[in-house]
């Protein structure tokens, strides 16, 4: 066959012609079995590389209010601000507005002088069966009481707390020996004014031992115990 001349078709299909490598099957095996890798292993770096979504958590603030149990009752401020004369005396329509409708009344009339006692039971800072009672003379305020006040103490009362006290001594040299008592009462005896600290609480001696020290005008009058020892 002249080199010069192509060769005829039956002549180059006569001839045994080895195939290229890339039109091989397997050769596009190895190609699909890479590129399968490649996708996988991308998708595991987008997963965990630098393109990984990332979700942050935010702490919720706690905002819910804590409830404050409202306090109620007849306090002391409002006792001692309850000022006491027969003709001047705090009027019974503004105790009623200031502290409200007494839990119970009581009315009594004694030669023409109409008398008017009420009584509050809900006391702040009470103990159980505290009150608050005053009168009225012809709707003017002229005594007051309150009763049964809780008062913490470091130590007992005893006979020598009683014994310290003494007949022209001021109620601030009483509150500094003795602390704050359980129970206060004011009246008028003859224009001047009386008022009774009663201690009950922490008192050495027997089950309800208690003292009373009476001042007249602002000084030590006299003093009073039961069941002390």
């Amino acid at each position: 066959m002249n080199s010069n001349n192509l060769p005829t078709r039956a002549q180059y299909r006569s001839q045994k012609h080895h195939k290229h490598f890339y039109s091989r099957w397997w050769f596009w095996l190895i190609i699909i079995i890479i590129l399968a890798g490649g996708a996988t292993a991308g998708m595991k770096l987008t997963a965990t590389g630098p393109f990984k979504e990332t979700t942050t958590k935010v702490a919720k603030k706690d905002t819910t209010k804590k409830k404050v149990k409202k306090q109620t009752g007849v306090t002391f401020y409002q006792y001692n601000g309850i000022y006491l004369n027969e003709t001047s005396g705090t009027p019974i329509d503004t105790v009623h507005n200031i502290l409200g409708k007494p839990s119970s009344t009581s009315i009594t009339e004694n030669q023409g002088v109409k008398t008017e006692q009420d009584t509050y039971n809900d006391i702040q800072n009470g103990q159980l069966g505290s009150t608050f009672k005053v009168s009225f003379a012809n709707g003017h305020a002229i005594s007051k009481a309150l009763s049964g006040l809780k008062v913490k103490r470091s130590e007992k009362l005893g006979l020598d707390a009683y014994s310290s006290v003494q007949n022209g001594q001021s109620v601030d040299t009483i509150h500094t020996n003795l602390g704050k008592p359980n129970s206060y009462s004011e009246s008028l005896v003859d224009g001047k004014s009386v008022i009774n600290y009663t201690y009950s609480s922490n008192v050495s001696g027997d089950t309800g031992a208690n003292f009373v020290v009476t001042f007249t005008d602002g000084s030590v009058s006299g003093k009073s115990q039961s069941g002390m020892e």
